[in-house]
This record gives structure tokens, C-alpha cells and sequence, in this order.
């Protein structure tokens, strides 16, 4: 696994947007960045807005495509996500990248990317964005220190649904409905051996068990070393009601699974979102009391 270099005062980090378009403008996120000692670089497109998306598939394209190989960019931050990263991904020649090797950071619809990127062996970040930056101090600390290269353990308190054990591995992840997406295409997860984490927002819990069956019939369940559990945030039951809660439902699929699952990991689409680090080894230890998650 390639890991970029760490980031240090004074580095441009190139701010784009390859999804929907913006729906308030980035100053406060900007700020964040700069109180960092960084320079924010934005792409000449990020703002724009063409229907859903932020501006034409060519010009998010050309946008993503000019920060990935721009040579004093040392990391690149996505504006938000929304949708829209798909419809570009399979365009985007990252020769440059891999000679350059920069962090890419998001989460949400730029889990596709994240995906691309750990299968050419590139560690990433799924990572607050600049639209979510100022919202957490802790999720904006966490991101600065992933980037600057300072140890991350995170501490939970354990929930009552756990698994406990240790797991050992390379994490990846992100975005459910991301994840599935990818099956079949050049992005598509590989799972086997890695510790899995993954998050989701606005979806019917029938959707979700859908979802995770489609996970399981592909083999995406099979030999893991963990799995975290992150936000399922504003789940919703159809008027034909399913007849299992959210937790109920995620169980069903995890539980059995022989490895350490952890519950309520604060990763995802509420303001708390701290950062991961996917293609790194990882080491999650669960007992009754407490989660850790470390980085080595």
C-alpha cells in the first residue's frame, strides 16, 4: 500500500467538487484549513452548478483531473458529495497520482473514489469535507492530524450490541449504498482480510437489508477481520411496514459473522465524522467497556 507523504505548513491542498452542486458557500471550512497552516487551492469549477451537479461532467472532471496531477497539491479535500462522482470515475487517468502519490479525502459519494483508490493500492481518507469542516472540533482535529501525519486512536464507549475481540488489518469502507454500487465495476471493494467500516443516511430499512444481502450474496462478508459500524442516520420504515428496527436489521447480517463487530462508531452524516484512514493497518479492540481504534 502506497501511503502519501504527510502534510506540513505552507502545503497547497486543491479543493474541488466532483458530485452535487454546493448548497452554501465554503468559507468557514476554507478558514478551518487555513488556520492549519495550509493553503487552499480551489478548483476553477468547484462553484459552478449545472442541474444537480457541480457543473458538467467535463468540467468536474477536468477539476478533479487538474488536482489529482497538479504538482505543488499535496493533498486534495472534496467540497461535498451528494452524487455525481460515479458518472466521472472510469475518466479519470491516475498515472500522475500514483508517481505523486497526494491524499484524497471525502466520504459519502466520494466512497467510490476511496474504493478506485485502495484497489490501485493508494491509501486515502474518508475524511470530513470542506462543506462539513467547523461543524466538530473533533472530527476538524482529526483530519488535520491524519494529514499531518500525528498518531490517531479514537476511544468509544462500548454499546451493548458489540462483538467484542481484536482485530488486525487493513480498514476500507464508507458509504453502503456506494459500496454496493461499485460491485461489477473497476471500483468494486475487495473486502477479504480487511477490517470493514460502514455508514448510511435517508434509506427505508428494507433498503438496507437489500443492500446487505447483496453484500453477503457477493462475498463481501466473507473472511473479514472486523467490522465498525458507523451512523445509519434518518433510517426510515415504509407504510408496509418491514418489522425490524434499524439495529435489529444490522445484526441479523454481522452478528454471525465470527469477528469483533462494534456499534455507533461516529463516522458518517451526522457532525461528528471522524477521520479513517482506508488502506492503512488498523488495530480495533472491543471488550465490554470500551472501543479503541489505532493506526499504526
Amino acid at each position: 500500500m502506497i501511503i502519501p507523504e504527510f502534510l506540513k505548513k505552507g502545503d497547497k491542498v486543491a479543493v474541488v467538487n466532483p458530485a452535487k452542486r454546493l448548497q452554501s458557500d465554503m468559507t468557514a471550512g476554507l478558514e478551518v484549513l487555513e488556520s492549519w497552516g495550509l493553503v487552499p487551492v480551489i478548483g476553477k469549477n468547484a462553484e459552478k452548478q449545472h442541474n444537480l451537479f457541480a457543473g458538467t461532467d467535463e468540467e468536474r472532471l477536468a477539476d478533479v483531473q487538474w488536482a489529482i496531477d497538479h504538482p505543488e497539491v499535496k493533498a486534495v479535500i472534496m467540497a461535498r458529495g451528494g452524487y455525481g462522482t460515479t458518472r466521472i470515475l472510469d475518466h479519470l487517468d491516475f498515472d500522475k497520482l500514483l508517481i505523486r502519490p497526494k491524499w484524497i479525502c471525502g466520504f459519502s459519494d466520494i466512497t467510490s473514489l476511496l474504493c478506485c483508490l485502495d484497489n490501485l493500492g493508494l491509501a486515502s481518507m474518508h475524511s470530513p469535507m470542506v462543506a462539513s469542516l467547523y461543524r466538530d472540533t473533533r472530527s476538524d482535529e482529526s483530519l488535520r492530524k491524519a494529514l499531518m501525519g500525528e498518531s490517531l486512536t479514537y476511544e468509544i464507549k462500548a454499546r451493548k450490541e458489540n462483538k467484542p475481540g481484536k482485530a488486525e488489518g487493513k480498514l476500507i469502507g464508507g458509504n453502503l449504498t456506494m459500496i454496493c454500487n461499485s460491485i461489477g465495476t473497476s471500483s468494486e471493494i475487495e473486502t477479504e482480510g480487511k477490517i470493514l467500516f460502514l455508514e448510511e443516511v435517508g434509506e427505508y430499512i428494507y433498503h438496507l437489508d437489500r443492500m446487505l444481502v447483496q453484500l453477503r450474496r457477493a462475498d463481501k462478508l466473507d473472511n473479514l477481520r472486523g467490522v465498525i459500524i458507523g451512523d445509519f442516520s434518518s433510517m426510515k420504515d415504509h407504510n408496509d411496514t418491514f418489522g425490524y428496527s434499524t439495529i435489529e436489521v444490522l445484526e441479523s447480517h454481522f452478528d454471525k459473522l465470527g469477528c469483533p463487530v462494534v456499534y455507533g462508531f461516529p463516522t458518517g452524516h451526522e457532525s461528528h465524522n471522524l477521520t479513517l484512514v482506508c488502506g492503512e493497518e488498523a488495530v480495533l479492540e472491543a471488550d465490554p467497556e470500551k472501543v479503541t481504534l489505532s493506526f499504526r
